[in-house]
């Protein structure tokens, strides 16, 4: 059990909650958002992103460019912030690193190109020895032009064996009609 359903477990509803749901069966009254008892701060988001807040909007962005298919939180997924210089990682799936071999705390504050060379090696701006030119340029126009995009790239895993990522990036809107994060999710081919 993670730390985080421990604590949802040993929840306690407020003395105020328990004698209104006592004194009340068989009404239904509407429930007050910041006291609802159902709701554990933290239980849907330990990392401190809602990623399934994230994913709806995903799921619900208007005229997706991109077929996603079904999404869910078992997809391997990194989000990176584009409010921030060179667009770091600030969240990765459990997912993530199953397919890459690469923990979280390897990974979160580094640009995603580092999965593009064998040990990680790849500096902004810098030639790419394994991914093509265009490849590389046409990732970097849909980041600053917050356009979806989806394409097939090599990637390589923290062992440095290689795998082809079918890469889909969709820009994600965040409480304002500015573009806040990139999610990327990664499927490895297997032809």
């Amino acid at each position: 059990m993670n730390p985080w359903e421990s604590c949802a477990l040993q929840y306690q509803f407020s003395e105020e909650t328990e004698q209104a749901v006592r004194g009340k069966r068989g009404t239904w009254r509407q429930p007050q958002a910041a006291a609802d008892p159902v709701m554990y701060p933290g239980l849907y988001c330990p990392s401190g992103f809602d990623m399934m807040s994230i994913l709806l909007r995903v799921a619900g962005r208007p005229n997706p460019k991109v077929e996603l298919g079904a999404i869910d939180c078992s997809v391997a997924l990194l989000l990176c912030d584009l409010e921030q210089p060179d667009c770091p990682i600030v969240y990765a799936s459990e997912h993530f690193s199953i397919l890459t071999g690469y923990k979280n705390s390897e990974i979160l504050g580094k640009n995603c190109r580092f999965l593009q060379a064998p040990g990680g090696k790849v500096s902004k701006k810098s030639a790419r020895k394994h991914v093509p030119k265009e490849t590389v340029k046409s990732m970097r126009k849909a980041v600053e032009a917050n356009d979806e995009f989806q394409t097939d790239v090599l990637n390589f895993r923290k062992d440095g064996t290689s795998f082809v990522n079918l890469l889909t990036m969709i820009p994600v809107r965040w409480d304002s009609q500015h573009f806040r994060y990139s999610v990327g999710f990664q499927v490895a081919r297997e032809d």
